[in-house]
């Protein structure tokens, strides 16, 4: 009887630890299938479809008289008392033992950033949005598509014109919405 008490006893044990294995592979199914799920909702707040960006198709003159005109009309603008005007220095790119100044001259909406070097001092980035400040004698916030159109003698397929030079170093943007010019900016190169 000792030998079938020990076998019954042996059987008991292996029964036991059988139901511990299956239960604990069931909690490891379980856990797995909650980080699947887990992972699926995480995937399902992508978006559906990739995002696309909005592509406003544009025109590009290179006219050099009339951006050199405008460029001409952006420098004497800059100077105009109405703005306040902010600067801060910056080393020279070129040569560490100079200092040069960023300017930056605000009207309301409109902004004009300049760099000075030394003497010389140039604009090199634009946002204007007040209907105060003109360009060729008729080009402000509120002009109508078809003015332009007169001044640049071409006609405009699009809501934004651009006019700069070959290299693109010198960009005035000039954004139309409902046949109204809306902004203006410009895009200067500075070394």
């Amino acid at each position: 009887m000792s030998v079938s008490k020990h076998m019954k006893r042996h059987l008991l044990t292996s029964i036991i630890i059988l139901i511990f294995i299956v239960s604990c592979k069931q909690k490891e199914t379980k856990k797995a299938k909650s980080i699947d799920q887990e992972l699926t909702t995480e995937l399902k707040l992508k978006p559906e479809k990739p995002i696309e960006e909005i592509v406003i198709p544009e025109q590009y003159f290179e006219i050099d008289s009339l951006r050199l005109k405008l460029e001409s009309e952006l420098d004497k603008l800059a100077l105009n008392p109405n703005f306040d005007l902010k600067t801060e220095p910056i080393t020279n790119t070129h040569d560490k033992t100079i200092t040069d100044t960023i300017k930056t001259r605000t009207f309301d909406k409109t902004k004009i950033h300049s760099y000075k070097y030394l003497e010389r001092e140039w604009v090199c980035k634009a946002e204007i949005r007040n209907s105060e400040f003109e360009f060729l004698d008729s080009v402000k916030i509120g002009t109508k598509k078809q003015t332009f159109e007169n001044i640049i003698k071409s006609k405009l397929d699009s809501d934004l014109i651009k006019i700069g030079d070959l290299e693109n170093t010198s960009v005035f943007i000039f954004a139309f919405e409902n046949d109204t010019l809306k902004t203006i900016d410009y895009q200067g190169y500075v070394d």
